[in-house]
């Protein structure tokens, strides 16, 4: 019995991993290059907007490879919170640290 249970909690969280999109983020000196995939594949026209910035109230759109610039304006070091949602309405949040150090 506790195989069963094992092997139904891997297949959960396999299933439930794939539902999600990955976001990758390459920091720059002003801003932020974002990749978005959904099954491994580039997620075109994807919105991905940042939570824990201020002064950062617009979502930006993915191009046909999943990427896109968001311009960022940091006074210090620090993390910053993406969040990613796909055309086929899978969502995705990470956090990325980000330095003012380049």
């Amino acid at each position: 019995m506790s195989s069963l249970k094992v092997i139904t909690a891997t297949a959960v969280l396999l299933m439930s991993s794939s539902a999600f999109a990955d976001i990758r983020v390459a920091d720059t000196h002003n801003g932020a290059w974002v990749t978005i995939t959904e099954n491994g594949q580039p997620a075109a026209n994807a919105k991905v907007s940042v939570a824990n910035v201020p002064q950062q109230k617009e979502s930006y759109t993915t191009d046909e490879r999943g990427r896109v610039f968001i311009p960022l304006t940091l006074e210090s070091s620090r993390s910053i919170k993406y969040h990613a949602t796909t055309e086929s309405g899978k969502k995705s949040s990470r956090f990325a640290f980000h330095s003012t150090n380049k």
